[in-house]
């Protein structure tokens, strides 16, 4: 596995030269290629295992729905390894753990995915098993099935290969040449409000402490349980956290756009309030307009009301 980023403030990931160990080396992503995030690799030959996305590990269950990435070699084999424990306490220094062995291998244009062999006495849960072949140019191809039996599914030809890549290629160029970068904090945007708008707000009230960031998708990064002092939203400022779009694909216009702050007490470099306005640019006229607010008559709430304005 690999990963590449751009610390070039003018070309985003997917627009730099990657040099990659000999081999084949597969990419590959989540729906979610982005500029300003890294480009990812599989090493062809590898099996990688992987989880519904959460934000910690207590949302966790062993019985969450499993996905296998599989990148074949040279001889249409593959394998990989994935080891499982209960997630708290010392059960797995007595054997109470899970390890996985997955292999792949073709034969005759039939791909068969299998449990090799496992270790440890934890019982397998009963799951889905999603597995995908990547192909080459993110392409890739997906059959479902129970973890723990044998998977079966036919190979393109070559022919419907290239034709899937050629194809997955060109979706990702365009959809990346109309993805906006993350902007720079630095980097002025012209725009009234900009000075202000990236300015870290904070609203501090009753049982709630909340942090947000109006330049990058007016996200919530940071959301902590006062009286408990947990932390209900992990992320970082680019990415994660609370955020909106104003469609239903993933990430699209409203996420990463920046936001100005319509309404809030806005002379401290650092605002603390118990609510805020924000407002940002979708395009076509119309604006995303965002309401966050602690309640004064019940500050165990937090109300987020959002509307697209024209």
């Amino acid at each position: 596995f690999r990963s590449f980023g751009s610390t070039l403030p003018d070309k985003g990931a997917h627009e730099c030269a990657h040099k990659l160990p000999n081999g084949i080396w597969l990419p590959f992503d989540f729906g979610d290629s982005h500029p300003d995030l890294p480009v990812l690799y599989l090493r062809g030959g590898a099996i990688l295992p992987v989880g519904l996305p959460i934000q910690h590990v207590g949302e966790a269950s062993l019985g969450d729905d499993l996905s296998l990435l599989v990148a074949l070699d040279e001889n249409g084999k593959a394998e990989g390894v994935l080891f499982e424990d209960a997630g708290d306490g010392y059960g797995f220094t007595q054997g109470d753990y899970l390890l996985t062995y997955y292999v792949a291998e073709v034969h005759s244009s039939v791909v068969s995915v299998k449990v090799l062999k496992t270790e440890g006495s934890l019982k397998r849960p009963k799951r889905n098993l999603n597995i995908s072949i990547l192909l080459g140019g993110g392409a890739m191809i997906s059959s479902r099935g129970v973890d723990g039996e044998e998977v079966h599914f036919t190979m393109p030809s070559e022919f419907e290969v290239s034709s899937l890549v050629a194809t997955s290629e060109l979706d990702l160029k365009e959809r990346l040449e109309t993805i906006r970068p993350i902007p720079d904090m630095d980097e002025p945007s012209g725009q009234e409000g900009t000075e202000l708008s990236k300015t870290l707000i904070v609203l501090k009230s009753g049982d709630w402490f909340l942090k947000i960031v109006p330049w990058i998708g007016g996200r919530i990064i940071s959301m902590t349980h006062v009286p408990s002092d947990s932390q209900w939203l992990h992320s970082r400022i680019e990415i994660h956290g609370y955020e909106e779009y104003s469609g239903t694909e993933y990430r699209s216009a409203g996420c990463i756009e920046e936001y100005k702050i319509v309404r809030g007490h806005l002379e401290q470099s650092c605002v603390e309030e118990s609510k805020v306005c924000l407002e940002g640019d979708i395009g076509g006229g119309l604006v995303l307009q965002r309401h966050i607010s602690i309640l004064t008559d019940n500050p165990k709430i937090v109300q987020i009301d959002s509307s697209i304005e024209a």
